[in-house]
């Protein structure tokens, strides 16, 4: 090489050194961080992939944080409601041994009081208490906050919200649709009284009773004598429509008052000519006399300079009319209109008009000679309370001359009161008339009820009192023909249906009738297509409750989805098809954040509705009535309450306490277990995943490194050599 100021070879083994470096420092970079990936230009989508699992890898290590968190919450609830399970079975254990009072004395009974007692005051004490990072479990904070009308409370006996989970909305609407009533099991008996000795056995979701019955026994004995076996066997009879024993009616009658609505008196006052007559109409309606009438007086003035005016004094209303000096009116209609109105006490008396005369202008003259007249024709109120009932005193069908019978008619004389006559069993009520209406009776409803109650021959016939809903204020104006009032005989027991039904709807009820001896033929239904069976079972409600199918039991619906679990039992009276009930979720409950997703998909939304002596129980009462002075204690047993109402109550506490904590565990065991379980599955799989990523293979990156080393050792020896090649150029100047 003869050039000297460009050294080509020594840029070639200057870049060969930076690179050799520049690998050199990358593998020792590698190997002292362990990660292969130390900034974005190392490798820019192993980096976006690597930082995206490291993201799922940091949400799934939270989750897990948050399930066994969520756990250990449950987890202490739980501890809490095994303790309460287990005062509950201690009073268990009191009651059953309390009601042994054929060996137990009044002081152990006392003693045994007390220990329930004071296991009450430690069930609220528990629920108090119960806390997990200051926050109370079982006292009802952790239940969802829920709203609903009127009318839904009416439909429903008990709700349970257990679980919902909101997302993005502010509410839930439970909205449940009943599809097919639920039924309860029955059977229908049709044989009557018994002929022969009957025994038969009847069972239902209780148990069973044997009953023997004689050969006379009676619809009314049969019946009896399963209802007295109900608490053994679950199942009730009842007479269908209770027809087989009604007992005799007496006869009654609603005799409703004609008329109209109470009419205002007028008057009408009429002068020479046109345009100039006046009409008054009472301001209020009915019929008025003395000094209740209002009235109106017409006179000129005395002086022929006084203009003309009105004036009140009582119910009197007079009107002064201007003259001239001919005392002749120079009043006109128009002008007595208005000073008329403008007098306030007049038109509270009256309102006066301008009748149609050949016009309505009112431009005529008043005629100062004009009769005074008294607005007393109006009519009173024949239009509401006015309706009398008349009852029969004697119960059962009569016939002939027994069968009592109202007729009414006015009197022909104003001045006679209400009068009431009674010939055999007729009774004739003469009605008092006004003096200005006798056309119309002008006696109130009540003064009717009384002139009949009064008289003692009409009141050992019938008696007669106000219709439903009427006070008696009305005009009784009722002349129609007279009324017969007949009752009905009792009905026959020996044809009517006894029905055998289990005492709640479901499933798992039935009514079962084995006859042992006789006849007692049973049937699905009454009628002519009725087909004999000995067992029938009860069905569950079928019914929607937001769109799915819910599971029934009884007249309970339920539904489990992701975002809710929830149930609701109807009443019986709306065990009806297409009947509705809407519940609304406000709020409330606990929220678990126990996946990755932020959102209903991982999230669990708990409710645990507050367990203590006032919540716990169900249809047979609560657990704090078992307290002393509550209702139920030990002591309180005896003909009103029953041992059984005392173990029932219990029972019922026993089973919501074991049904909370059997959710619970589920919820534990089968949602945040198996959640931890599959986490750490992903956690695994995910991590080992961004290793291959971003993690050193020491093994590989060591070889590099040596590489490394001996190219950056390589280029550096040819580097020198070729900064020394230039040097040669020297011989040839040599």
């Amino acid at each position: 090489m003869t050039r000297i100021n460009t050294n080509v070879a020594s840029l070639r083994g200057l870049r060969s050194v930076e690179r050799a470096n520049s690998l050199l420092n990358t593998s020792l970079q590698r190997l002292s961080t362990g990660v292969q990936i130390n900034s974005g230009k190392d490798d820019p989508a192993g980096l976006i992939a690597s930082e995206t699992l490291k993201s799922q890898i940091v949400a799934i290590e939270t989750s897990i944080k948050n399930s066994n968190r969520a756990n250990n919450v449950i987890a202490t609830a739980d501890s809490a409601l095994g303790e309460i399970s287990g005062l509950l079975n201690q009073i268990r254990g009191l009651v059953q041994e309390g009601l042994n009072t054929g060996a137990l004395s009044q002081t152990e009974i006392d003693a045994n009081q007390l220990q329930i007692d004071s296991a009450l005051s430690a069930i609220n004490r528990i629920s108090a208490n119960a806390t997990f990072g200051g926050d109370k479990l079982i006292d009802g904070s952790k239940s969802f906050t829920t709203q609903l009308t009127t009318a839904n409370s009416a439909k429903i006996s008990e709700f349970q919200i257990d679980e919902a989970v909101f997302g993005s909305s502010s509410t839930i609407l439970v909205d449940a649709t009943i599809t097919t009533a639920a039924e309860k099991g029955s059977l229908v008996y049709t044989g009557g009284d018994l002929t022969q000795e009957t025994t038969v056995e009847i069972a239902g979701s209780v148990g069973s009773q044997v009953l023997f019955f004689g050969s006379s026994s009676t619809y009314e004995n049969i019946r009896d004598a399963i209802n007295a076996a109900t608490d053994v066997t679950g199942v009730e009879a009842t007479f269908v429509d209770d027809a087989g024993t009604a007992a005799a009616t007496a006869g009654t009658v609603t005799l409703a008052a004609t008329g109209a609505a109470a009419t205002a008196g007028t008057a009408t006052f009429t002068s020479a000519g046109n345009e100039n007559d006046l009409s008054f109409t009472a301001a209020t309606a009915g019929a008025f006399s003395g000094t209740n009438a209002v009235s109106v007086v017409f006179s000129l003035n005395a002086d022929t300079n006084d203009a003309s005016s009105v004036s009140v004094t009582g119910n009197e209303i007079t009107i002064s009319l201007e003259n001239d000096t001919n005392a002749a009116s120079v009043a006109v209609a128009s002008d007595i209109e208005a000073l008329f109105n403008a007098n306030t006490n007049a038109t509270a008396l009256a309102s006066i008009s301008l009748p149609d005369d050949s016009g309505t202008t009112g431009s005529g003259v008043v005629s100062g000679g004009l009769t005074n007249a008294t607005l007393n024709n109006g009519t009173e109120n024949f239009d509401t309370n006015n309706d009398i009932v008349i009852t029969n005193d004697t119960s059962g069908l009569l016939t002939g001359t027994n069968i009592p019978s109202v007729a009414f008619s006015l009197q022909s004389d104003s001045n006679d009161g209400t009068s009431v006559s009674v010939s055999g069993s007729a009774i004739t009520v003469a009605l008092a008339v006004d003096a200005t209406q006798t056309d119309t009776s002008s006696v109130q409803a009540s003064d009717v009820i009384a002139a009949i109650n009064s008289n003692t021959s009409a009141a050992a016939l019938v008696t007669a009192s106000n219709a439903s809903g009427n006070d008696g204020s009305g005009v009784f104006n009722y002349t129609s023909a007279a009324q017969t009032i007949n009752g009905t005989d009792a009905s026959s027991g020996s044809t009517a249906a006894l029905t055998l039904t289990s005492q709640n709807f479901g499933s798992a009820e039935f009514v079962e009738v084995n006859v042992l001896a006789g006849s007692f033929d049973t049937y699905d239904s009454t009628g002519t297509s009725a087909v004999q069976i000995s067992r029938d079972s009860g069905t569950d409600v079928v019914a929607n409750i937001n769109g799915q199918v819910a599971q029934g039991t009884g007249l309970k619906a339920s539904v489990s989805s992701a975002n809710l679990v929830a149930s609701l039992t109807f009443n019986a009276v709306n065990n009806v098809a297409a009947e509705t009930a809407q519940i609304t979720i406000t709020g409330g409950g606990s929220l678990f954040q126990i996946g990755q997703e932020v959102s209903a998909a991982g999230q669990l939304g708990m409710g645990i509705e507050a367990i203590n002596t006032a919540r716990l129980g169900g249809i047979s009462g609560k657990i704090y009535e078992l307290g002393s002075g509550r209702g139920k204690s030990l002591n309180d047993v005896g003909p009103n309450v029953t041992g059984a109402d005392l173990v029932n109550i219990i029972d019922e506490s026993i089973n919501r306490v074991s049904n909370l904590r059997g959710r619970l565990g589920a919820v534990q065991k089968n949602v945040i277990e198996t959640n931890i379980t599959s986490l750490g599955v992903a956690l695994e799989n995910i991590s080992a995943a961004r290793s291959e990523i971003i993690d050193t293979d020491f093994a590989a990156e060591t070889a590099q490194l040596t590489k490394s080393q001996i190219l950056s050792q390589a280029a550096i020896s040819v580097l020198q050599i070729a900064n020394n090649n230039p040097q040669q150029v020297l011989t040839l100047l040599g």
